[in-house]
């Protein structure tokens, strides 16, 4: 990557571009895992969009099943310590693979890339100081230095809303909004995980409801 880190920040940009739908992008959808119940107007939102970032433990809607979520995937954040569906790897080729350093250097034996990536996986590093250091002083301006480490829907949808800031902006499938005390995320693809403890979903539901208060991001359920 470039040494600067708006030349970095630059770099991740055009690479979310070269996989768009469409230049300029003028409508963005950013995807959480969170169960949705089927709604085909919300499917039909998400896919009309210029770029959609789904993220992790990602779904699709399938042939013969209720719209639900959409089909289109332009771009995934991509978490180390993924919890592999059968679409995170779907035409891998034909999507960016955004893939956060956030905390990664905490935990042991967490490879930089896993043995089961796909070996020509081209994924974009997203460096700390780029977005994590910027992304975590929004959030707690006050906090101590390795305490908290955004999820990557966060990080999605602050890549979403700063890169493309005049897009029609959508967000869905994002339980913190309401649910800021649970300890496990439930899967639309089903099953759970554990939140990691240097979350902070408290501090994540307060900014994306500010977005939707200032209008920045439209939020489906």
């Amino acid at each position: 990557m470039a040494d600067s880190e708006q030349e970095q920040w630059e770099e991740i940009r055009s690479f979310l571009l070269a996989y768009a739908g469409h230049d300029p992008v003028r409508k963005v959808a950013v995807v959480g895992n969170a169960p949705l119940q089927p709604d085909a107007a919300r499917a039909e939102d998400l896919d009309s969009c210029d770029l959609v970032i789904r993220m992790n433990s990602l779904r699709l809607d399938a042939l013969g099943e209720a719209a639900c979520l959409g089909v289109a995937c332009h771009a995934v954040v991509l978490s180390r310590s993924v919890r592999m569906t059968r679409w995170v790897f779907q035409d891998y080729r034909h999507r960016a693979y955004l893939v956060p350093q956030l905390g990664f250097p905490l935990y042991p034996g967490v490879r930089p890339r896993p043995d089961f990536w796909p070996p020509d996986l081209g994924a974009m590093p997203i460096p700390n100081k780029v977005v994590k250091k910027r992304l975590v002083d929004l959030l707690d301006p006050d906090h101590e230095p390795g305490s908290l480490t955004p999820t990557s829907g966060t990080t999605a949808m602050y890549l979403a809303h700063e890169m493309f800031p005049g897009a029609d902006m959508v967000a869905t499938g994002f339980s913190f909004l309401d649910q800021q005390e649970q300890t496990e995320w439930t899967h639309h693809s089903g099953g759970t995980t554990r939140v990691n403890k240097f979350h902070d979903l408290a501090l994540e539901g307060a900014l994306l409801k500010a977005w939707v208060a200032d209008g920045s991001v439209r939020f489906r359920d």
